[in-house]
């Protein structure tokens, strides 16, 4: 889970059968924790295990709900139990190409729903109503910094993307058999994107589990280069 760092403070529980002491849920619960989440958790889920990929899992959503909690609104991710360790620096993930009709951003949440580390604090306080106003806002903003992009960010395919690389969002159990697999837990800065921005996100962080993942992956020419002025621009922001 997100360990309690901004922007995404959340915590986590488990809930235990008492009949046998055992772990048998996860529930990952804040303000910042959304029904467009586990909608997306949910959809990958389902994805890896039609696409028989048996080295990457995601815990599959068991609930979702949000609640008032003082004012507040609350979310709540009821999610499989997964025993395993934290991944470290030789680990990797894989990404799966958003359907055809999604747009950018969560499952149901559409760009609105928008996290990635591109942005400061990883939310771009826009209220983007297509993905056209989010390719518009991009070269914006390549404008205002005074960068000179002459290529066409929309044209790239879109991805499941993850942004947030920390290490303990990822664990690896051991399975019966004796494999070896990577399970992704957090959601919230996981969202569909142009495929550099995958880059962006791996790149940004200057810790080694993101270096280690950026060594093992080769980027086709176009996309490393338009990776490479979002990149910049990225950080000019900052």
């Amino acid at each position: 889970m997100a360990r309690g760092r901004n922007p995404f403070t959340c915590e986590e529980c488990h809930v235990v059968d008492p009949s046998t002491t055992s772990v048998i849920a996860w529930i990952k619960y804040g303000p910042n924790v959304t029904i467009d989440e586990a909608r997306t958790q949910d959809w990958t889920a389902k994805a890896l295990r039609n696409a028989g990929t048996l080295e990457v899992q995601v815990p599959c959503v068991f609930y979702a709900f949000t609640a008032d909690y003082y004012g507040c609104s609350i979310g709540y991710i009821a999610m499989e139990y997964i025993e395993g360790i934290d991944c470290g620096s030789n680990d990797a993930l894989i990404g799966l190409q958003a359907p055809p009709t999604a747009t950018l951003g969560h499952i149901g949440g559409g760009t609105r729903s928008i996290v990635h580390s591109f942005f400061p604090e990883c939310l771009p306080n826009v209220n983007y109503e297509s993905d056209q106003d989010f390719y518009a806002h991009i070269h914006k903003i390549f404008e205002f910094l005074r960068i000179d992009f002459r290529g066409d960010i929309s044209s790239h395919s879109r991805f499941l993307c993850p942004s947030d690389f920390n290490s303990g969002n990822f664990r690896k159990p051991t399975m019966e058999d004796g494999r070896l697999v990577v399970v992704v837990l957090d959601f919230r800065a996981t969202c569909f994107m142009p495929l550099p921005f995958i880059e962006v996100a791996l790149k940004k962080p200057r810790d080694r589990f993101c270096q280690s993942v950026v060594e093992k992956i080769k980027y086709p020419h176009q996309q490393s280069n338009d990776a490479m002025v979002l990149l910049s621009a990225s950080r000019s922001l900052v």
